[in-house]
């Protein structure tokens, strides 16, 4: 991508910036003369943020009085300005991993709340502060889990599906204000979500009730050896920011982005193949079959 010009002025709120995805989003549009907020959770550290020249704040988005307490202090600060750039990245994956079947409803509760209420409670309480702007632009970070669905992470590709639809939604209820919205899909990505993945894998596995270990483990075990290369070959997270960049600077954004090599096919196939073929030739791959 060609250096975008600087927009110095622009203020931007990215969730989710204590590490990862959002902390090289949050790092990309202060480079390139953003102001930007960025969310962290009270066990990161906002230094190295502040280096960047971001204004880190803590918050739970899980919690609706955290992201009104933040939308109170971001609001305060920016006084006459609005919000041109919404940014959710804030996410979690491995609480609630395993197959459907054997997720505890505990653990299945506590990622939607982060993954979708969270997301959904930020967009709700800063939407006056984005329309307050004018053409702001909402980038919802979802994953490619919803075209490509992977046994072992099913509640969080459904999480995820939830995402997708509340930009949808939006795409058509934001259109009368100017504000237009997007998801990212992401591919396999280096994040401290992704790392130490077999690890990861085997403390989910001891989570599951034994009749669901002994009826799913065998059977699962060479897709999950798939899965465990693809993540060992995913991709930096700076190519997924590249294009979250890239759809903030797009005249018209498109309803969704696919973003790393491993997954910048899959609009093609799917559409080449159709549904049903696309899905045997995943399930093959996957070792599904």
């Amino acid at each position: 991508m060609t250096q975008q010009e600087k927009e110095t002025g622009k203020i931007a709120l990215v969730t989710g910036a204590g590490t990862g995805l959002g902390f090289v989003t949050a790092k990309m549009l202060s480079e390139m003369g953003w102001k930007v907020y960025a969310t962290i959770i009270p066990s990161q550290s906002p230094e190295e943020l502040k280096k960047l020249g971001c204004t880190p704040i803590v918050v739970d988005i899980a919690d609706r009085k955290s992201v009104e307490a933040a939308y109170g202090y971001i609001a305060k600060d920016i006084g006459d300005g609005g919000l041109a750039a919404l940014v959710n990245v804030a996410g979690v994956a491995s609480i609630a991993g395993g197959v459907i079947e054997g997720v505890s409803e505990e653990r299945v509760r506590a990622l939607f709340d982060v993954n979708v209420f969270g997301t959904l409670w930020v967009i709700q309480v800063f939407l006056p502060l984005l329309r307050k702007y004018g053409p702001a632009r909402i980038v919802n970070v979802s994953s490619s889990g919803v075209r490509t669905p992977a046994a072992f992470s099913g509640i969080y590709a459904i999480s995820k599906y939830a995402v997708e639809g509340i930009t949808n939604s939006l795409r058509y209820e934001m259109p009368i204000f100017g504000i237009q919205a997007t998801s990212i899909e992401p591919g396999a990505m280096e994040t401290p979500m992704t790392a130490n993945s077999k690890e990861n894998m085997a403390k989910t596995w001891d989570t599951m009730p034994q009749n669901i270990r002994d009826t799913y483990y065998d059977k699962l075990n060479p897709s999950l050896e798939f899965m465990n290369t693809m993540i060992r070959n995913s991709n930096k997270p700076e190519v997924v920011a590249k294009v979250i960049i890239k759809a903030l600077y797009a005249k018209k954004m498109k309803i969704r982005y696919v973003a790393g090599a491993d997954v910048k096919f899959l609009p093609f196939l799917q559409r080449f193949l159709g549904e049903n073929k696309f899905e045997q030739l995943l399930l093959r791959i996957q070792k599904l079959t």
